[in-house]
């Protein structure tokens, strides 16, 4: 299971307080002065744009930015703001075409693009890239907690751990409340297999904030790779009282309720964490496992491919790929892919069916 701790606030800055304030005052001169120009009328856009965001609005949003950007070909605000819009309606290549364009064409400097671009990039998973806007925005704010907690992010995600537990730790220097540092440090540390100092830190985390759900949900991972899985239900059962709108914690559960061989919880949560977000291949991995046990080998491969798509290196999905490509008879297959996997009944596997 994997866990991603990234909140909005801070990477995704939609609404520009100062522009909102200047172009405010535009439009009342404006209505006072009996003016109209391009600019008030980008002005006026951006704001109904900005309330339709708030509103989940997100396709007329975006229609309402790009008729601000049609008045004005470079406010930058409304590039950035409509590239919030798609970046919440999952599209993100578009996201990032307009963070590009704020930064590239208008303002190079334009720190707010810059933060939201790192956020793209790091969910598409164009990790380098997220790693030179956290390094730019680093440079721009070295005294900013934040920059280093977008270094330690992108340089998890690299499973670059030693480099990111260090950037998470600065980051908690900056600001010794910061419960995201704290808990991002002990998720590096439990990816790389450092369940003992993981553990430590999400307790001093609970000091910090004992409302933040990525504590208990991390401590359910914990607990899920050390085999104690009512140890894991009870705590990610506490990460979703908190948070009941959590892809990741969903599906943690089900792999959860899979390993205690309560199908049927487990297909349910599996099925949530799909709807909640439907780009996580751990989720398909998941249901892929839970074809198998239920014998639906099929549907099962389909799963295991779409996983695949998105991540490739998911533990577990060899084992599993292999063990359903074998009750399709297609042994060849499966062969390939039990050399691959790195479960330790792999060569056992290999001997077995690989002869």
């Amino acid at each position: 299971m994997k866990n991603r701790f990234v909140k909005a606030r801070g990477l995704i800055l939609s609404v520009m307080q100062k522009t909102k304030h200047f172009y405010l005052i535009l439009i009342l001169l404006c209505t006072t002065l009996g003016c109209d120009n391009d600019k008030a009328k980008a002005g006026r856009f951006l704001l109904m744009g900005n309330n339709e965001l708030a509103d989940l609005n997100y396709k007329e949003a975006i229609r309402l930015y790009t008729e601000a950007i049609g008045k004005d070909p470079l406010f930058k605000e409304a590039y950035n703001n409509r590239g919030v819009a798609l970046f919440k309606s999952g599209h993100y290549a578009e996201a990032l075409n307009d963070y590009s364009f704020a930064i590239l064409q208008i303002d190079p400097t334009y720190i707010d693009a810059y933060k939201n671009r790192f956020e793209v990039n790091l969910v598409s998973g164009n990790l380098e890239r997220a790693l030179e806007d956290a390094e730019y925005l680093n440079k721009a704010y070295p005294d900013s907690a934040y920059t280093y907690l977008f270094e330690g992010l992108a340089l998890t995600d690299l499973k670059r751990y030693d480099e990111a537990i260090v950037k998470f730790d600065m980051a908690y220097q900056k600001d010794p409340k910061n419960v995201e540092a704290v808990v991002n440090q002990a998720n590096a540390y439990y990816m790389s297999n450092r369940y003992e100092e993981a553990r430590k830190l999400l307790q001093k985390a609970i000091t910090i904030d004992a409302t933040e759900p990525n504590i208990y949900n991390t401590l359910a991972l914990i607990a899920t790779q050390e085999g104690d899985f009512e140890e894991a239900l009870k705590q990610v059962n506490q990460a979703i009282e908190i948070d009941g709108r959590n892809g990741y914690f969903s599906n943690n559960r089900g792999f959860i309720y899979l390993n205690l061989g309560n199908l049927e919880k487990a297909e349910a949560d599996i099925n949530m964490g799909i709807r909640l977000d439907p780009r996580n291949p751990w989720a398909y991995r998941n249901k892929a496992i839970f074809y198998y046990e239920s014998k639906s080998f099929d549907s099962a491969l389909r799963n295991i491919e779409l996983a695949a798509q998105y991540d490739d290196s998911i533990p577990l999905l060899n084992h599993y790929w292999g063990l359903v490509l074998i009750e399709l008879n297609r042994a060849d297959e499966a062969c390939v892919k039990f050399s691959l996997s790195e479960t330790p009944d792999a060569q056992l596997l290999m001997e077995k069916y690989c002869k």
